[in-house]
């Protein structure tokens, strides 16, 4: 499977270099088979990378859902985040939240998974009809519905496609020459490994996600390195530089070997005399770890560490993926400094703590202000940081809520109102009958089977009525008078 369009003609080299896994086995959370033999290829073959949906488990927020094969060491684990625009349904947040559904990490041994998020809920791409032949776009159908050839769908599934289109823009950066200067064919050709391609995509990813959308205006927090997001939402103008059109450069260096106890040292300086004005600088560290036992408790096997210092002060260390020393369970590791300065040098110093072999190859990536120029794109709108969905919607349902609270209030008054009305009438009949057994004084005596219960009023032998106060023609009775004869 995984040398599928890898076999060139003659001297031509293979074709593909990534592969994207949109499937997975359900509930298997540990270093699988499967997991095993996409490491082994990505470890053998280095122009190669393989990128896998983490699975649709995370909904309730439950950790250890990825599925294998994301379990991997050496492929990217991909969740998902929403989309924007049209792709997105009534009541659904924005593009700063994540899918309610994307499963969440870590793997049964801790390592973190998800590695980066990207859009996947929905996705608007073509649609088979295998019944059909020359089947056209028919207008865009709706989040998670169909029309034509175009089918709107959500799941991690589709958001490990986004990043492996992307990782495709950086092989065709490096192809087309455009490291270093930023510019199309001023640098070499080159083809880079998968390692370097996935510590860029890495080491741009950003953080600024708002939370979880579980929906109803339910937002669970995330964190940088968490077990939903990983290193964060993938963005290549935090990853590649562009002249004048991306916010960062960027300094690579690929395919470096290392030998086991070595430490190796990289050195760069912020420059901000162009107009770059990045605040941050960004270091990344990737290496294509050797396959490991299945079900693997401890599943690095080559053990590489990175730490930063800055202007060669002993006393301000960065240790990577948010931690405060070594990490020795992640093949992937990132440190981020928030404020460099202009001027400022910093030593990144790569160690080989455990080699299992004679040698480790592996790829770092540092990006931040190395001397470019200002970004002519106005980012500061971006739909990331500006997204007040999850206000928008709060409004909403605050404008249902007091329309329910109206109807309710007004659909009891009416409900009160009728007992009212009811009961006024049952005390004015109940009034009635103690009227008539005031003026019928007589008892009850004859039980008709017809008329039921009748007052019984004698007459007098000349045919005038016998009353008591007043006499029956002044009742205001319905009761049925029986005159006897005499």
């Amino acid at each position: 499977m995984l040398s599928t369009g890898r076999m060139g003609d003659g001297e031509d080299p293979p074709h593909a270099h990534i592969h994207s896994a949109s499937w997975g086995s359900r509930g298997n959370n540990q270093y699988t088979f499967q997991a095993r033999n996409f490491d082994v290829y990505m470890h053998d073959f280095d122009d190669f990378l393989a990128i896998a949906a983490v699975g649709n488990d995370g909904n309730g927020g439950t950790a250890n859902t990825v599925w294998s094969p994301s379990t991997f060491k050496n492929g990217i684990a991909v969740g998902a985040s929403h989309s924007y625009g049209e792709d997105l349904t009534g009541g659904q947040l924005g593009p700063a939240y994540v899918a309610s559904f994307s499963s969440r990490g870590p793997t049964r041994d801790g390592r973190m998974a998800p590695h980066v998020v990207a859009p996947g809920r929905y996705i608007l791409s073509s649609g088979a009809l295998p019944n059909r032949v020359g089947e056209c776009d028919e207008g865009i159908p709706a989040p998670g519905q169909a029309r034509g050839g175009l089918l709107s769908i959500q799941g991690t599934s589709m958001a490990a496609p986004v990043v492996a289109g992307t990782a495709a823009l950086v092989w065709q950066y490096f192809v087309e020459g455009w490291y270093p200067n930023g510019r199309k064919g001023s640098g070499e050709s080159i083809a880079p490994s998968g390692a370097l391609v996935k510590a860029l995509l890495l080491n741009g990813a950003q953080t600024n996600m708002k939370g979880i959308d579980n929906g109803k205006g339910n937002v669970a927090p995330v964190f940088p390195y968490d077990n939903t997001i990983g290193f964060g939402r993938i963005d290549l103008q935090k990853s590649l530089y562009i002249e004048r059109w991306s916010d960062v450069q960027v300094k690579v260096w690929d395919r470096e070997n290392i030998t086991d106890g070595e430490s190796v040292q990289y050195f760069v300086t912020i420059d901000k005399s162009n107009g770059c004005a990045f605040e941050q600088l960004s270091v990344t560290l990737v290496w294509m770890d050797p396959e490991v036992y299945l079900g693997c408790k401890e599943c690095v096997v080559n053990d590489l560490d990175i730490i930063i210092t800055r202007n060669e002060s002993t006393d301000e260390v960065f240790y990577p993926n948010g931690r405060s020393s070594r990490d020795d369970t992640n093949n992937a590791e990132r440190i981020v400094i928030a404020d460099a300065n202009d001027g400022d040098s910093f030593i990144l110093n790569v160690t080989a703590f455990n080699l299992d072999s004679v040698t480790q190859q592996f790829a770092l990536v540092a990006t931040g202000c190395f001397g470019g120029f200002a970004n002519n794109l106005d980012t500061s709108k971006n739909v990331f940081d500006n997204d007040d969905s999850l206000e928008k919607l709060s409004q909403e349902l605050k404008k249902q809520r007091i329309i329910i609270i109206t109807c309710s209030t007004l659909g009891a008054i009416v409900v009160i109102a009728s007992l009212y009305l009811v009961y006024r009438r049952t005390r004015d009949h109940d009034s009635n009958d103690a009227m008539c057994r005031k003026w019928i004084s007589f008892p009850c005596e004859t039980r008709n089977s017809n008329q039921g219960c009748v007052a019984e009023i004698d007459n007098s032998t000349s045919g005038g009525n016998k009353s008591s106060g007043g006499g029956a023609k002044d009742e205001p009775c319905a009761e049925t008078a029986l005159q006897s004869s005499n």
